[in-house]
């Protein structure tokens, strides 16, 4: 489709927002690390006071179904499914109408949302029965994990007013406050932590994340104030914007919120194994979390409003090339943590959790598990980038297909490879679910808007493969010169890490610049300040 021509000073507005995102992805990116780093401090915290052992279990168990409604109905599945219709009420100048859209939005998620918590709250310890037999039968881990539950229930409602709050600031490309919020959170629960851990044990956990919670939403209206936002108690239901995003939001829930609902099943499972096969694929998936963090979702985060613009106007070559571009930086930046986690996993989580309660045959474990997942870490990181364009589309409906089937995918493979593998079974399972849904929305994709460059993309990815090997025979060949040396203390351990990651991360840059990878270059502009290649420039 050709594109009008443009004066010089449209040019330099195309190229000045560029650089404003490009830079504003730097900031997400090293907020988000920030947060990631302070969030393994308290993973850190937590494997020393709690271990693997069945208090820390209790937890896991009492925070699935709070996190998975979170998921479905707060924070996330809100703002996906507002950000796109508000901001196209902002590009028809209709600002008013689009306040009072997120005013009627904030009524009914407190009303809504309210509603079942209270429900769940009141029916909490029948829905922990339905989790696993090891849980029901220690009455202490019961009732532990009944009260830890009905802590953290009412944190919902509070993500479900963040959930708008950040839908509005990302409408208006304001990333920056948002990505922060998570560092309090964090810094909320470590403080409860110290504070009170050897006094109350798990429930200091609970508490220190309902606190973050609050310190989270009251951050998170300091610059909303500057938007001239002001919430008005009102309930429009005939307004057919808000019945949009309504609509929007029923097919997200389940789009979204399939990592909880497989989190969920995982979980059925894992307490089938035993009572510590719940905390330690827990704390593998925060680890794999970590690369997603990180970048996945910064990544995006920042590409989400212009995906959103794009759509809304019809541009298709320009959503196609910016959908591309996403899809193969979150591969290019996914694929070294994967292959570090492949192939020296028990080394990471020594260095981050062996101390305290958390033994050596803890970290075998959780390093086992870790390996599992790592296999599906890059295609799980490329369906956020993939969710966001059907998201951007306003056609959220269409991956639901492929979540329906995961579903019942996951469920099927969990207890096949359960049996053979344990643990490493089920996240085993969670890899490969995670690559039938990528190639599942990939395929969706490409019917709604035509060609979506898939062969760029496979071949840049099967180059960046060649490239990780590379990194995992250096990082493997670094290890295990160095394994000797890490045993004599923490500081040597570190050392011996950080040196094999970074003789393989080193690795990886020269052989992607031999192999002139676009996202090398791509990503050393995003570092240098320079424009990110994620709005191709308008010719005439």
């Amino acid at each position: 489709m050709k594109v009008p021509a443009q004066t010089i000073g449209q040019k330099t507005t195309v190229s000045d927002r560029g650089k404003k995102l490009a830079w504003a992805a730097v900031i997400v990116a090293v907020a988000t690390g920030g947060s990631r780093v302070i969030g393994l401090a308290r993973e850190i915290l937590t494997a020393g006071y709690f271990g693997v052992h069945g208090p820390m279990s209790a937890y896991v168990a009492a925070s699935i179904v709070p996190n998975l409604i979170r998921s479905l109905l707060a924070e996330a599945a809100i703002s996906a499914a507002f950000v796109p219709v508000f901001t196209e009420l902002l590009a028809k100048d209709q600002r008013e109408r689009a306040y009072r859209l997120a005013s009627s939005l904030l009524t009914a998620a407190w009303l809504v949302i309210g509603g079942l918590v209270a429900v769940f709250m009141l029916i909490t310890p029948f829905l922990l029965r339905m989790f696993g037999s090891h849980l029901v039968d220690s009455p202490t881990l019961y009732g532990l994990a009944t009260n830890t539950a009905r802590i953290l229930f009412p944190t919902v409602i509070v993500l479900a007013s963040a959930g708008v709050i950040i839908g509005i600031l990302y409408s208006y490309e304001r990333f920056v406050v948002p990505a922060l919020v998570p560092i309090f959170w964090n810094l909320g629960i470590i403080s409860f932590l110290v504070a009170f851990a050897d006094r109350i044990h798990i429930y200091a956990l609970a508490w220190g994340v309902f606190a973050g919670t609050i310190i989270e939403l009251v951050l998170l209206l300091i610059p909303l104030r500057g938007l001239g936002f002001r919430y008005r108690p009102v309930l429009d239901w005939r307004d057919p914007y808000f019945r949009k995003v309504i609509l929007l939001m029923v097919p997200i829930t389940v789009t979204l919120g399939i990592l909880n609902f497989n989190a969920l099943i995982d979980q059925v499972f894992a307490w089938r194994l035993n009572d510590r096969a719940a905390a330690q694929i827990g704390y593998a998936f925060r680890l794999f979390q970590l690369p997603q963090g990180m970048f996945a979702i910064s990544i995006g985060t920042v590409l989400f409003p212009s995906l959103s613009r794009f759509a809304a106007k019809l541009e298709m070559d320009r959503f196609r090339e910016t959908l591309s571009v996403g899809t193969r930086q979150i591969f290019f930046v996914t694929l070294p943590f994967a292959t570090w986690f492949l192939v020296m996993p028990d080394a990471i989580v020594r260095l981050i959790y062996q101390r305290g309660q958390f033994d050596a045959a803890a970290t075998q474990a959780v390093g086992y598990a870790l390996a599992f997942f790592a296999i599906g870490m890059a295609f799980a990181n490329g369906n956020i980038m993939l969710n966001r364009g059907f998201q951007s589309l306003q056609k959220p409906w269409l991956p639901l297909y492929v979540s329906f089937i995961n579903l019942g995918l996951n469920a099927v493979l969990d207890y096949i490879l359960m049996k053979p593998l344990g643990v490493g079974g089920i996240t085993f399972s969670t890899s490969l679910v995670s690559a039938f849904n990528f190639f599942g929305l990939l395929y969706l994709m490409r019917r709604q808007v035509g060609e979506v460059d898939g062969r760029r993309i496979v071949t840049s990815v099967v180059r960046m493969l060649a490239c990780a090997v590379l990194l995992g025979l250096a990082s493997f060949a670094a290890w295990t010169a160095l394994r000797g040396f890490a045993d004599a203390s923490l500081l040597a351990r570190l050392a011996a890490v950080v040196a094999a990651t970074g003789s393989g991360a080193v690795v990886y840059v020269v052989a992607a610049k031999l192999l002139k990878l676009e996202e090398l270059t791509q990503a050393w502009r995003l570092l240098r300040r320079r424009r990110l290649i994620i709005e191709p420039e308008t010719r005439a």
